[in-house]
């Protein structure tokens, strides 16, 4: 091979190796612009399903404080978490709090390893799937390293004021005490959000919950032009029929009061008489 045709071989392998290079670098920019911005991936119109959620996604556009009280299955994680997560890839907002309380996850939260981020995360899976399903995974774990999404124990939120451009949302909210609800709406200021989700069938504590509490409050005090009180039934159920079913069926024992550690109905949902089976 002469000196001429090893030349032309360098050339050729020269602008091989710069075209990977290239390739590689784009695929680096494509990937840091997912996890940044959320670019590479387009995530679909928010679209309601029935009138309830219509009603919530009404409700998370126009008022400062949410209260959303509805069942399993009516989609109140998803429609809530995807308006959020859209409104941050916009840069309409640029902090966003996920927060619950511990009641409900035993002695195993302490057991787990990590960071309390990482002890909290198993917890609020159903806000983060959502975020992850839309955006893809590198927009969540950057926006955790940046402090622009953030996963904080109830106790830990109830001392952080919510400021303008931040929304906390606050989930399983049926297991908070009125005392620790209160302090939640009073930490938000101008221009923040404050979003409660709760299901209050699915209650562990005993007494009324953070979520009756709230919402009785708004509706005795007519704080109705910045808070808003969202419900639904199961008739609004989209998960599957299987779920409709038998939320169904526990919102009849709730209606004839059945007693689930005495294993009796103590109220007909006909007469009103009080009967054991």
């Amino acid at each position: 091979m002469n000196k001429r045709e090893v030349s032309r071989e360098v050339s050729k392998m020269s602008k091989k190796n710069k075209s990977r290079d290239d390739k590689k670098n784009k695929n680096r920019k494509e990937c840091f612009e997912d996890s940044q911005h959320g670019k590479g991936k387009v995530a679909p119109p928010i679209k309601a399903k029935n009138g309830f959620q219509r009603k919530l996604l009404n409700a998370l556009r126009t008022m400062q404080i949410v209260v959303c009280d509805a069942p399993a299955g009516v989609g109140k994680s998803t429609i809530t978490m995807s308006h959020i997560i859209d409104k941050y890839v916009g840069k309409d907002i640029s902090n966003i709090k996920l927060s619950r309380p511990a009641v409900g996850m035993g002695n195993s939260l302490g057991l787990l390893k990590g960071s309390l981020e990482e002890k909290y995360e198993p917890y609020l899976l159903p806000l983060i799937d959502v975020v992850r399903k839309r955006y893809g995974y590198g927009l969540y774990q950057t926006g955790l390293r940046n402090g622009n999404i953030e996963l904080l124990a109830l106790e830990y939120a109830r001392g952080r004021n919510i400021e303008e451009g931040e929304v906390l949302i606050l989930d399983e909210a049926q297991n908070t005490t009125p005392d620790e609800c209160y302090s939640i709406i009073t930490r938000v200021c101008d221009g923040g959000q404050l979003i409660i989700i709760g299901d209050r069938t699915q209650k562990d504590l005993k007494g009324m919950s953070g979520l009756e509490w709230v919402e009785k409050f708004i509706n005795r005090h007519g704080l109705q032009d910045t808070m808003c009180v969202v419900k639904s039934t199961s008739e609004d159920i989209v998960r599957g029929s299987i779920c409709k079913e038998v939320v169904k069926a526990k919102e009849l024992d709730v209606t004839q009061g059945y007693d689930y550690y005495k294993g009796i109905a103590t109220k007909d949902s006909t007469t009103g008489e009080y009967y054991e089976e």
